[in-house]
């Protein structure tokens, strides 16, 4: 009954609409300010970057995981020893020193680019120890910066990511961490060494491929010893090495042998070695002759 009713409501309605307009400007404006932020902040601060599918399904290594628990722990004043590294005591040779000395004054071309496969007269020097000392006589030679990137090339080189490498534990870390980064984190399988030597058993080899073959799975491309082993110093027999050799052959698969420590015998050990088309040794300086740190 009041008059001014009418008039009210439509005021009432018309600051309704005017205050839900006001929302919606400001929820507009709003979201175009959180735009232009976004956008400015990606320009000057950039998108945040992934890492790998590879490295993501790549393990942390153990001794950089064992560096942070000893720092850990020595902070609260405990002693530790440390057995995750194994770093020689001694010193490069006299004779190596002193020639790295004078190559640096007498070798014009050490400072430049030099063959791909390594220098010729090491190679050569190389091949000549490995006849003496390793009955290795008809091998091609490449020099590495280490054992480490000779594997991870022998990797790239053998394996596709679908193929599997056959690796045997207890095994050296650094081998599945370079099958890992160049993709075969999937296709990684462990074989069975024997129970009580730790040897590699390739009859275990040997019934693999043939379960293999008959399930039609994914084919093997390469098998991994490492003799000495790393971690535990088991030295494989002559005569297991040369099965494995013949298992490899007949099913056209790449064995590769690291020989790291081959000079880190005991208790009357010998190292011995295998040699053929399809097999790639690997040998190192850094462990035997103490040159870590020239990589």
């Amino acid at each position: 009954d009041n008059p001014r009713g009418p008039t009210l409501r439509i005021l009432g309605a018309a600051v309704a609409v005017g205050t839900i307009a006001w929302s919606v400007y400001r929820f507009v404006e709003a979201a175009k300010l959180k735009k232009e932020q976004k956008y400015c902040g990606d320009r000057i601060l950039g998108q945040r970057a992934h890492e790998s599918s590879r490295i993501r399904s790549t393990d942390s290594p153990c001794i950089v995981q064992m560096q942070v628990l000893q720092r850990d722990l020595g902070s609260d004043g405990k002693d530790i020893l440390k057995l995750s590294q194994g770093i020689v005591h001694w010193k490069p040779p006299p004779e190596a020193l002193e020639a790295a000395k004078r190559s640096l004054d007498e070798m014009s071309d050490i400072h430049g680019y030099g063959d791909d496969e390594g220098c010729l007269l090491l190679r050569e020097m190389i091949s000549t120890k490995l006849k003496n000392e390793n009955n290795i006589t008809n091998s091609q030679v490449m020099v590495t910066a280490g054992a480490n990137q000779a594997f991870t090339n022998v990797v790239l080189a053998t394996a596709d990511a679908q193929s599997s490498i056959i690796l045997w534990p207890p095994y050296y870390f650094n081998h599945k961490m370079a099958i890992q980064m160049t993709g075969g984190s999937s296709t990684l399988e462990l074989g069975q060494p024997d129970p009580h030597t730790l040897v590699p058993d390739p009859w275990w080899l040997e019934d693999r491929i043939k379960v293999k073959n008959n399930k039609t799975e994914k084919k093997i491309a390469a098998c991994v010893l490492c003799n000495p082993c790393n971690p535990t110093g088991v030295v494989i027999p002559g005569s297991i090495l040369k099965r494995f050799s013949d298992i490899c052959k007949k099913n056209g698969i790449w064995l590769i042998v690291d020989n790291t420590y081959e000079y880190f015998l005991y208790d009357g050990a010998r190292h011995e070695t295998v040699e053929g088309p399809h097999i790639i040794n690997i040998f190192s300086f850094s462990k035997a002759y103490g040159m870590m740190g020239w990589r």
